[in-house]
Formats: structure tokens, C-alpha cells, sequence
């Protein structure tokens, strides 16, 4: 007997075929088109729910009992999105056990272009790096729940981008020539606030840094 179909794994498809009907999809590689499939499953499942909805589907695809009429199971963009979560849910796993002071998880992400720092009371620890996708999945733009508005989280990346050039720029004249005989680059972080308050908005906090340069 045919295994039953999900409501997670019916999700997941139905994601995968509006993005497969986008008007630009045969012209996009299947990394972008994983991620805005992401974006689309992140606001209903979580991470081991659409890794176990993506699993299911995978083994469905080549199940003895399966129909030869069925639709064809679209096993590659579910293999490119499975693994994509489960690469993010490793990271979340590194991230739990992150044992570096605040003040160092500042530094680094001073100059970390992958990462964004969260500062939420309700997480542990309460100061985290995360991606942009698990931010946007965590802390969501729109709907119901949302705290925060698509433009306010475009201004937020756009906030943490400029000051990021800023000090990689630093970076790469300090080390070309030490003008000023100094040690450290002084820089910016830009953290994401959770206020307690859940009917607060979040808000954007600029924190000066230094940054040690090593000769």
C-alpha cells in the first residue's frame, strides 16, 4: 500500500510547483529557487518539519507501490531544500553550544558577512548569531505575528551591509599600511533587539567595537 501524503509534504509541493511556475524560473538556478521555496514552507513548518516532510517525499519518490501514473515527484528541488535545512539546522545546533562572550560575538560579527546578531530575552543564549533565512523564519516580516515590517527588515540588512563594508575597508587599510600605529579597528555591530514586550517593534542598536588587528 502507497504511503499516505502529508499535510506537511502536500505543502511542500504545492510550494515547489509556485515556484516552478514563476515567470522567471527556467531562468534561475536551482540554489535561488531553493531559497524561495524556503521562504515559503519557513513561515508554516519547522526546520525538522520539513526536513521530515522532505525525507518522506524523497522515499514516496521511489516507493514500490507507487503509481507509474502518479506525477513525477520533484526529487531534485526536494534534495537541494532538504539539505539546505539540514545544513541550517546544523547550524543552529553549533550556535546553542556557542560558548564566545558577548563581547567577542560583537567583534566577529563586526566583519561576518553571512551572520546577523539577534538580541532576544526569550533565546539562549540571549545575544545570537544567526543566517538571513533563519532570521527571517524566527522573526517574520509579515502576517499575523510579525513585529516588524518588510521595510523595516530591509533597512535593517541594508544598516548591517553599510557597516560591514565600513570595516572591511578598515580592515584592508590597516593592513596594508599602519599609518597611525594602531592595534584595533574601530567598528560598528548592528543588533537586532527583541523587546520583552511582545507589542513592542523591533529595533536596530548600533554597539562601537574594537576590533584587534593582528600584525
Amino acid at each position: 500500500m502507497e504511503p499516505i501524503t502529508t499535510s506537511n509534504q502536500l505543502l511542500l509541493l504545492e510550494a515547489i510547483d509556485r515556484v516552478r511556475k514563476d515567470v522567471d524560473a527556467p531562468r534561475l538556478p536551482l540554489e535561488e529557487l531553493t531559497e524561495t521555496t524556503f521562504t515559503l514552507v519557513a513561515e508554516h513548518l519547522s526546520l525538522v518539519q520539513i526536513i521530515d516532510a522532505a525525507e518522506g517525499l524523497i522515499q514516496l519518490a521511489s516507493h514500490p507501490t507507487r503509481p507509474k501514473t502518479a506525477p513525477p515527484m520533484p526529487v531534485d528541488e526536494l534534495q537541494a531544500l532538504l539539505e539546505k535545512v539540514i545544513d541550517l539546522r546544523d547550524w543552529q545546533e553549533l550556535e546553542e553550544q556557542d560558548d564566545r562572550s558577548d563581547i567577542q560575538k560583537l567583534i566577529d560579527n563586526a566583519t561576518d558577512a553571512d551572520t546577523v546578531l539577534v538580541r532576544d530575552p526569550t533565546g539562549t543564549p540571549e545575544l545570537q548569531e544567526i543566517g538571513i533565512l533563519e532570521l527571517l523564519q524566527r522573526y517574520p516580516c509579515r502576517g499575523s505575528e510579525a513585529r516588524w515590517s518588510p521595510d523595516d527588515a530591509i533597512a535593517f540588512l541594508v544598516t548591517k551591509t553599510r557597516w560591514l563594508e565600513t570595516a572591511l575597508d578598515s580592515w584592508e587599510a590597516d593592513g596594508e599600511a599602519m599609518a597611525d600605529d594602531s592595534d584595533v579597528i574601530e567598528a560598528k555591530a548592528v543588533v537586532l533587539v527583541v523587546p520583552e514586550n511582545p507589542d513592542q517593534a523591533l529595533r536596530t542598536e548600533l554597539l562601537d567595537v574594537l576590533i584587534p588587528v593582528e600584525e
